[in-house]
Formats: structure tokens, sequence, C-alpha cells
């Protein structure tokens, strides 16, 4: 079974090699190296897809750093890609990029699923400070809005050196755009509009942004005002209407900063309130109108202070996460409450170069507490600590890339028990020591090898060990485990790098090996896996390949194929995970022109049926969808406008999604007609 999903596999890297041959013979532009690397701000230049390799990235090694000397696999998604690709949800998208998925329910729930791990295996970042809300449950998506995020930067494999627990799967950064500046002492005030409508949940959306700069001091004092506002009715299926499954969403956001020569500080507050409908059977379930009422507030300060090519980043931020779980739409009682409040923080120094290596050196510290409320138990009361001390070193030598890190966490879960649950009084204590080592051979050249080791881990939460109740957000009785240990993982990464004039792209394989892998078991009735869920811990081994290639076919028409696929398995008891995608394949056929800014695609991607399910987990059929996009851009005197249209599964393809909690018993969405429109104000 594993040698058929590996054949499959095949068809896409025998295009790749077809297309590294092709660049490899082709003849080489005048245009250097460093002009084919710069980012493309906007869509009025050859737009910078999500395939390809980013410019310089953060979120990996802390540092800005090209790409392509970085060992570990990331990914970048901005500028016209990031705006015509997001969505209600950070899963949805992201879930164009090789090795991600969108752990899919209802219209307002997508969780990134990278490379067969989700939940709390995957790090979710604002801006570098990271966010913990509740992400342990299936149904409680990432509260972070990506509307107006200058990119999002995706870590592929264990990060647990620069994040600590939970970074098994991977991270994503929502990076904000920075603050204007009033260059000669020139006051700066602009805005930007973004609005779009979705068919397929009748789905409008707006984004509002003001900001502007003034001179201040020796520096200049920069400040932002956004708002976004979403609303999505029932979900529209060929096969009808699910009900309740609706949302509601809004989102507002200030910051102030001062940014001098020699010193920063930036100072941001943000709130969101969800509302969103949870659908369940209509079988087992008739007329369940269930809602959830998320309220999101988070507050940081960033500071940078620069000296000798040496500079110290200080980051401190709270952050409030409201969960309310009720029963159906018009009661005002709380069937499930769940409140954290966090405080995090961490220092960098970033120092110049010592014995030729460049890197940061830091500590990291968080402090959660949580409590429930409402008429239902899940979970008992519970205070969490961490603190971490890390290193990340990087260094060129000859033809050789090389990066190295290591850390040691100490983290602790106290509870002062729970009378309804039969649970008393407990403290537990966990460390863990994680380290990564890595190589690129000859960065710089057309082809590059590329190979990275990392250690990760993830401490046990609280409802891993103490969960014991009816969770009404998944419409299942989840029960959990005392006894758990801390999930360590060992991950190889080796990566195959294209980058001409022509063709670029990017074939990766990986095996990540889990030491007890913290997992919910079905228990429910036969076919219906999602029941009631209980904790266990076992052994656990993914093995996986991506693929991504970009081919510049004339100077307007362009090629995209990407592919992945994981194969995962309980070493323990030889059975599959739950919530691992099927092998998918995209091909795509792009034309852009440079001016008058105009662009349209025609894509097919293709879903296998995943022929290896977690217990009774159901398994739709393979799936083909066609999806169509045509735009334009026209420079104002305000500056840009962007006019995107989109088509997703043009000919109304009836089929149900693997990674969708709905698959039992609703399609997937049909025809779903997307027009998106933004300007510079």
């Amino acid at each position: 079974m594993v040698i058929r999903r590996l054949s499959t596999f095949a068809l896409a890297a025998a295009a790749w090699s077809a297309t590294t041959l092709a660049a490899q013979r082709a003849p080489r532009g005048k245009q250097d190296s460093t002009t084919r690397d710069s980012t493309t701000r906007d869509s009025t230049t050859r737009d910078t897809t999500a395939r390809a390799l980013p410019t310089l990235q953060v979120t990996a090694t802390a540092v800005a750093t090209e790409a392509r000397r970085i060992a570990q696999p990331t990914a970048l998604l901005s500028g016209a890609e990031l705006r015509r690709a997001n969505s209600a949800s950070l899963g949805e998208t992201l879930q164009q990029i090789p090795g991600i998925r969108s752990l899919s329910m209802t219209t307002g729930i997508g969780k990134p699923v990278i490379r067969g791990l989700t939940n709390n295996r995957v790090v979710t970042l604002a801006n570098g400070q990271r966010t913990e809300t509740q992400q342990w449950g299936h149904d409680h998506s990432p509260n972070v809005e990506s509307a107006d995020a200058e990119r999002l930067e995706v870590v592929k494999g264990p990060a647990s050196v620069l994040y600590g627990s939970d970074a098994l799967g991977g991270v994503v950064n929502v990076v904000r755009r920075p603050l204007p500046v009033a260059a000669n002492g020139e006051r700066v005030t602009r805005g930007r509009l973004a609005t779009a409508w979705n068919s397929a949940a009748h789905s409008p959306s707006l984004t509002l942004v003001g900001e502007g700069a003034s001179a201040a001091g020796s520096g200049s004092l920069g400040w932002r005002l956004s708002g976004t506002g979403r609303r999505a009715l029932d979900l529209r299926t060929p096969g009808g209407i699910v009900s309740n499954t609706g949302n509601i969403t809004g989102y507002s956001e200030g910051a102030l900063g001062w940014q001098g020569a020699r010193s920063d500080i930036t100072a941001t507050g943000s709130l969101r309130d969800e509302r969103i409908q949870v659908a369940d059977d209509p079988v087992t379930a008739p007329n369940y109108t269930g809602r959830q009422q998320i309220r999101t507030q988070r507050g940081t300060v960033d500071a940078n202070v620069r000296r000798g090519g040496q500079r110290l980043q200080l980051q401190g931020g709270i952050e409030q996460n409201r969960r309310a779980e009720f029963g159906d739409d018009r009661t005002t009682d709380v069937a499930l409450g769940l409140l954290s409040r966090t405080v995090s923080g961490f220092a960098h120094w970033h120092h110049t170069p010592i014995a030729g290596a460049t890197g940061v050196v830091g500590v990291a510290m968080q402090h959660t507490r949580f409590t429930t409320f409402g008429n239902e138990t899940l979970i008992p009361d519970n205070s969490a600590r961490a603190l971490g001390v890390y290193a990340l070193e990087q260094r060129t030598i000859g033809d050789f890339a090389l990066s190295a890190g290591a850390r040691h966490d100490w983290r602790t879960l106290s509870t002062p028990g729970n009378r309804v649950l039969g649970l008393l009084p407990t403290d537990r204590a966990f460390t863990a020591t994680t380290g990564t080592l890595g190589a690129v051979y000859r960065p710089t050249s057309p082809l590059s090898v590329a190979v990275n080791v990392a250690r990760g881990f993830r401490a046990p939460s609280a409802s891993d060990l103490f969960a014991n109740g009816f969770h009404e957000g998944t419409r299942a009785f989840e029960i959990g485990r005392a006894d758990l240990r801390v999930e360590s993982s060992v991950n190889v990464d080796a990566a195959l790098r294209l980058r001409t004039a022509r063709v670029t792209g990017e074939l990766t394989g990986y095996v990540n090996r889990i030491r007890d892998y913290i997992y919910l078991t079905p228990v429910g009735l036969p076919g219906r896996a999602l029941d009631s869920l209980q904790i266990e811990q076992g052994n656990a081994r993914l093995v996986g390949a991506e693929l991504g290639v970009t081919v510049a076919l004339t100077r307007t028409l362009s090629l995209h194929t990407t592919a992945d696929l994981v194969h995962a398995t309980n070493t323990s008891d030889d059975t599959a995970l739950p919530f691992v995608p099927p092998p998918r394949a995209v091909l795509t056929m792009r034309w852009d022109e440079k001016a008058p800014g105009r662009h349209a695609s025609l894509s097919s991607e293709w879903n296998a049926q995943q022929t290896r399910t977690f217990r009774d987990d159901f398994a739709p059929k393979a799936w083909n969808v066609v999806s169509a996009s045509a735009g334009m851009s026209r420079l104002t005197p305000r500056g840009l406008v962007h006019v995107d249209l989109s088509v997703r599964n043009l000919f109304g393809t009836r089929y149900r999604d693997f990674m969708s909690r709905y698959k039992e018993f609703a399609d997937a969405a049909g025809r779903a007609v997307v027009l998106r429109v933004s300007a510079d104000l």
C-alpha cells in the first residue's frame, strides 16, 4: 500500500526531473541572482508564488535570512498570492502550499495541518507572539487575523529550538506590515481597503486600514488603525445547504510605534469577536443549532536596541481567549466555557560574528491560567508555566551554509482538582532538550542540496491529561489520561532545490519519528468515528515528500505543479494516525502580463482516497476539481487598485473532503465564485 502511494508521487517526481534537465539545457538570461531574488511587492510585476522559495524570512532563524541558505524547509505567502488566497480561516488560506492542509469544521474553522500534524503540534504566532487560543480542541481554530498581513511564513518540521513545546509539526507566523516611517521628516497619511464576496456561503468581508507617521524628536512616530468584518451564511453544496454553518467575525487592531536610528518600540492591541455555528449529523441530531462565541484580546510590546552591529530584541505580550459553547441558538446558558489568560515574552541577543558564526541567544517564558465556566465540565482549572533558554547559530564555510542550535525547557502544569471530574490536586513537571543541525551545499548555485536534522517536543496539555466530559464544539465525549509522558520527535529532511532564470523548484523528503505520540482514539459507534474520543499514547512515524516546481514557458506564461503525500503510522500497533491527509497533486497554468497588470489562471487539483484510515474513520472517494481565476491591477493617483475574480470548483463537482469534520454527512462546497477588490486610499 505504501508502494502504491509512492508510485503516485513518482509521476510528479518525474516531472521534476524533466524540468531540471530542461533548465540545465536552457540558456541563462542576463538577469543576475540578486535581481531574481528581489521580492515582488505588488501584482504590477511578476508574482512570486507560494511554491517559490521566499527571499527573506525570520521565523525559522529569528534573523532575516535568505531561504536558500536555510536548511529547514520553509514557505512564504505574500503579495498578490496572499491577497488572492486570503480566506475566513488560516488553514484555508495556507492550504495551497505543499505539505499543508486545512482541518475544517463549519465555514469559519480551518486549522493548519503541516505534514500530517495539527492542533498542539503546530505553533501559531501573531507577528512573533505565541498564541494560546486553546488549539488543543479540533474545533478550536487559530484566532489570528491575516486580512491585512504583510506575509505568512511557515516552518515545516520541528522548530522547538526557537519555539519550545508544541512545535513538532511546524510554525505559522502571521507577520504584520511595518508601521510607516516619516522619511526626512515628511508626514505620511494613507489607507487601504479590501473587500470580498464568496458565493459558497453568501459571505461578504471588508477590511479598512488607516495609518500614518510624523517626525518625533530624532525619530519617527508611526500609527495604524485597522478593522475587519466578515459574515457567512450556511454553506451551499451540490447536495444542498448544510444547516447551522454560518459565522460572524469582527476584528480591530491599533498600533503605535517610535523608530529611531538605534532603537525602536511598538505597542499593538487587538480584539477579535467570533460567533460560529456548529453543525451536527441531521440523522442523529436533527435540528441541532449549537454555536460558539469566542473573544480574543491581545496586547504586545516589541522593542529593539542596536549597538555596534548587535541587536537586543525584546517582546512582551498578554492574551485572553474566552470561548463559550451553547447547545442551541436561542439559549443564553453556556454549556461549556473555557477561559485562558496568557503572559509571554522573550529576549533575543543578535550578536556580531563570533568565530565566523552569526545568530541569536535567547530566553523565553510563558504563564497561562485556565478557568472553566458553564453548565458542563470538560477539564479542570489549571495553571501552566514554561521557561526555555536557547541558541541558534549560522555560518558559511566554503560551499556550505551551516546551522546549529540547542534549547532546554522547563514546564509545569498544576490543577487544584475538580470534584465533578473526581480529580484531586495534581502537579506535573516536564523537561526537554531539543536541537537542530543543518547544512545547505552550494546555496547560491542554481542547484543546491539541503539536509536538516531537528528534535522537537510537546508537553501534555491539561485536556490530554484530565479531560472527562462532553465537548459541545466537537460534539464528542472526550476522555484524558493522567500518566502521559512528553512527546519527543526526531525529524530528518533532505531537499533538492533548483533556481534558474526559467525554473524554480524544490523536492523534499522527510522522516519524522515521534516517541510517546499522544492521540485521540475514537470509541464511538461503528461508522461514526468521532462520537467519543479517548486519549492514548504510543510511538509514531511519518514519512512524506513534497514537490513544488514553477516553469516559465514564455515571458507571460508559466506552469506550476505541486504535490505532497505523507504516510503516518502508529508503530506501537501498526495502525494509521488520525487526521492525516491523502496524497494530493495540483497543476496550474498561469498567464501574467506585467503591463497593464493582468493575470489569469486555470488549475486542476486531485486528491486521492485515503486508503489508510484511523480505526473507523470515513474515507471519501478520490476527487478532482478545476478552478479558474482572472484579475487586473491599475495604478491610480492614490495608489494601486486590484480586482481579482476566482471560481473554485468550476464545474460544481460533488465530493467530500477527507479533512472535513463534516465528511460523514455533508458534501464540500460546490461552485464558489469569489470577487476581491482592494485599493490604496
